[in-house]
C-alpha cells in the first residue's frame, strides 16, 4: 500500500533556513539548487499575481474557462523563449565527396576482422579510398571477412 506524503513539513522560516544550511554544509544539497528553487518560487508567485490581477480585471473570457481549455492567464508573465536557428555551414562539393567517400570506407571496414582491416588500410594508403573500398567488399564476399562479434 502506498504511503501518502505530506505536502509541507510545517517548519517555521527559521527552521527551514537552518535545515537548508545543514544540508548545504553536509554536501547533500548544492547552494545553486537552493537559489534556483527560490527563483522558481519567485517566478511562480509573479505568475500567480499576474493571473489574479487578470482575473480581477476580467481579462479572461468566460467561454475559455468553461470550455476546459487552458486559460490565457497562465501565459501572462511567463517569459517567451526565442528559438535561435544556426545556419548550417556550407560544404564545398569537393569536401562533401571526400566525406561521403570516408563514410563508405568506414562502413566497409567496420565489418571486417582486424587482420583484414590492416590489409584494407594498406591498400588505402597505396591506392586510395576507391581501391580500399573495393578490396573490403572483395574480402567480405570471399568469406574471410566474417562480421566480428562483440
Amino acid at each position: 500500500m502506498a504511503r501518502h506524503r505530506k505536502a509541507s513539513l510545517g517548519l517555521s522560516a527559521e527552521q527551514a533556513r537552518q535545515a537548508l544550511t545543514v544540508l548545504v554544509q553536509e554536501g547533500k544539497l548544492a547552494a545553486g539548487e537552493v537559489r534556483k528553487a527560490l527563483q522558481r518560487r519567485d517566478r511562480l508567485v509573479r505568475a500567480l499575481r499576474a493571473s489574479l490581477s487578470a482575473l480581477e480585471s476580467g481579462a479572461v473570457s468566460a467561454g475559455k474557462r468553461l470550455n476546459g481549455s487552458r486559460p490565457a492567464v497562465r501565459r501572462v508573465g511567463t517569459p517567451k523563449r526565442k528559438l535561435v536557428r544556426r545556419k548550417a555551414k556550407r560544404i564545398s562539393p569537393k569536401r562533401r565527396k571526400a566525406m561521403q567517400q570516408q563514410g563508405r570506407y568506414l562502413g566497409a571496414v567496420r565489418q571486417l576482422r582486424p587482420a583484414d582491416r590492416a590489409k584494407v588500410k594498406s591498400v588505402r594508403a597505396e591506392k586510395g579510398f576507391a581501391a580500399a573500398i573495393a578490396e573490403a567488399r572483395r574480402l567480405m564476399r570471399a568469406g574471410s571477412g566474417q562480421p566480428r562479434r562483440g
